[in-house]
């Protein structure tokens, strides 16, 4: 090797040697800086063609990271942070029901059965019949207040997913500002991978508000995409999220969705396009865990009313030659108001009818999910008009084709009876109605009532979505009890007023909240429409605050398996590009001796040239 080819070599040496100090330096540096990577630098040896080194080229500054780690910790974060959005809202609805036998609502119901136990006991005890009015409306403050709640967080997640799509909007954009970037560097020859540092941090940040899939292009450039394929972002260029919060969530009102608009000017649905994240929780607790809790306490509220409210109104047996059945008093039908119906078919086959009156005929037919029991059928009869005569043709109308004989008996009752020919036979007949009046309708009263317009009974009418919807907020105890409460004791003034003392509607109203024949509406999320919740309305209100604690307890269960193995990708993850610093200074020590041994060879090539110069 010739002086000159050494002397190329040293020089090549020290200039590569000058690099790796640089990069090494710089992952000393920034050992304790978040989200940086360790990075190294290679060199290419050029030869002439006597093989002596011609050049040493110095390659890009790479990275040291381990791709399949990051995308698996990536793609955990939108797992747990749906997790714990999740867990975090639910823990807050667990705290709002209580517990069973603590406190709030099963503690209430459970207050307001001791009290009508005890007001059966001595029903002419006035500080016995004002202790279940003070229940009673502590129990419907609770329920309104519940309410009320749920329906601030319900505008809380309202109001947060408006500020996740702000910031999914801005790291979009940051992304395509730092990947713009990082194709400029690229096309020039700089190094990008301070960059793609900075592009990870955005990326691990998207990744918690949405599970996105992200890839890269040949020139180092991104595409991002949603779980089932939809563009957020591509060529450099970002899609635009948009979102108009709702000012006031009313009952059964969904919330707006995101939408985005990509480059190209088409749109989506974003949560429909994810399935986990952020933002996709959100939403879900928004239209789905939220509501549901307000159909609970709807359930609650509109079951423990109409279990006092409503008496049921026995058919009495009529015979006609050989057809028998029930005649039945049906005037007292409103709205929400059933006719319940159990007779055997022209196949022998048992059957039961639930006649649901409505005032509205176009929510005619019904389906059979109008009631909770999975084992009817359920009609619907039109009773706007008022006049009894004319629900009969409606009910004949409705059971026209079962085989049974229904008319008017002539006392405008209705009247349903077998059919001895066809064979058919009837069983019972019963009607289900609300009490319109504090006395002589029987035992029932009004305990509790509609106050969100006015004072109005609670019928569980199906107009206007249901009067059960939204319930839980407008209930209240009925005015003309808190002004008497003897009404809880004095339930007949004709022929002749009951007696003070008489227990017999304290009995009746106590029982009814123990009465276990019930089914529940399965839209509550207790129970299902095929096999829905049965029993009495204490139990519900018990098995609604399980539901609730039940459902806080998984949540949270679910958010530490996941938070722990993010934590777990997040070390490995960190493994793989952590900047080690034992190992960093002791390269740079060999990088040191390697300089320093580059420079005595470039000193001796130059004494050397000096002798021979002076020789000359």
């Amino acid at each position: 090797m010739g002086l000159t080819s050494a002397l190329n070599t040293a020089v090549f040496g020290i200039t590569y040697n000058q690099r790796q100090l640089d990069v090494t330096a710089s992952n000393i540096a920034n050992a304790d800086t978040a989200g940086y990577s360790k990075k190294t630098i290679s060199a290419n040896a050029f030869f002439d063609g006597n093989g002596n080194v011609a050049g040493i080229e110095a390659t890009e500054v790479r990275r040291i990271i381990n791709e399949q780690i990051q995308a698996d910790y990536f793609n955990s974060l939108a797992d747990t942070s749906y997790a714990k959005q999740i867990a975090d809202f639910t823990g807050r609805l667990d705290d709002l029901f209580g517990t069973i036998g603590g406190n709030g609502l099963s503690a209430l119901a459970g207050q307001l059965s001791s009290s009508l136990q005890t007001l059966m006991n001595d029903p002419g005890n006035y500080s016995a019949q004002a202790d279940v009015v003070a229940v009673a409306d502590a129990l419907a403050r609770e329920l309104n207040g519940s309410y009320a709640r749920i329906t601030d967080l319900r505008q809380e997640a309202d109001n947060a997913l408006a500020q996740q799509t702000e910031s999914v909007n801005r790291l979009l954009s940051s992304i395509e500002d730092i990947d713009g970037a990082i194709r400029d560097a690229s096309q020039a020859g700089v190094s990008t991978a301070e960059m793609e540092d900075e592009r990870d941090r955005l990326i691990e940040q998207l990744s918690g508000y949405l599970d996105v899939e992200v890839s890269k292009s040949g020139d180092g450039t991104l595409f991002i995409q949603t779980a089932n394929g939809q563009q957020l972002y591509s060529d450099n260029r970002a899609s635009t999220l948009s979102f108009e919060t709702s000012h006031s969530l009313q009952p059964g009102q969904t919330g707006n969705t995101v939408v985005v608009r990509t480059p190209g000017g088409t749109t989506y649905d974003l949560l429909d396009a994810s399935k986990s994240g952020l933002m996709v929780a959100t939403a879900e607790l928004r239209d789905d865990i939220l509501p549901e809790a307000q159909r609970q306490l709807d359930t609650i509220a509109a079951e423990i009313s109409l279990a006092f409210s409503n008496v049921t109104i026995a058919g009495s047996a009529a015979t006609v030659g050989l057809d028998s059945g029930f005649d039945l008093d049906i005037s007292g039908l409103q709205s929400g108001n059933t006719i319940s119906l159990q007779y055997t078919d022209t196949s022998g086959v048992p059957q039961t009818v639930t006649l649901v009156a409505v005032d509205d005929p176009s929510l005619l037919p019904l389906g059979n999910s109008a009631t909770a029991n999975p084992n009817d059928t359920v009609l619907g009869v039109d009773i706007s008009s008022g006049s009894t005569a004319t629900y009969i043709t409606n009910i004949t109308a409705a059971l026209a084709g079962t085989g049974l004989q229904v008319s008017n008996d002539g006392s405008g009752n209705l009247r349903i009876l077998g059919d001895n020919t066809a064979p058919t036979s009837v069983e019972g007949l019963s009607a289900n109605v609300t009490v319109t009046a504090n006395t002589d309708q029987g035992l029932g009263l009004a305990i509790f009532v509609d106050q969100r317009a006015g004072t109005d009974l609670f019928t569980d009418a199906l107009e206007g979505g249901g009067q059960r919807l939204g319930y839980a907020s407008g209930i209240r105890v009925n005015p003309d009890l808190l002004a008497d409460s003897a009404l809880l004791v004095n339930y007949q003034t004709t022929p002749e007023p009951n007696t003070t003392n008489d227990p017999a509607r304290a009995e009746y109203l106590a029982n009814a909240l123990n009465a276990s024949g019930t089914y529940f509406d399965p839209a509550s999320g207790i129970g299902s429409s095929s096999t829905p919740f049965r029993g009495s309305v204490l139990d519900f209100v018990n098995h609604t605050v399980a539901f609730q604690g039940n459902q806080a307890n998984d949540a949270a269960t679910y958010s530490k398996s996941k938070d722990t193995m993010t934590m777990n990708l997040a070390i490995r993850y960190e493994e793989t590009y952590a900047v080690d610093l034992d190992a960093e200074l002791a390269f740079m020590v060999q990088l040191e001796n390697a300089y320093a041994a580059n420079a005595r060879v470039m000193q001796t090539i130059k004494e050397l040239f000096d002798e021979l110069l002076s020789i000359v």
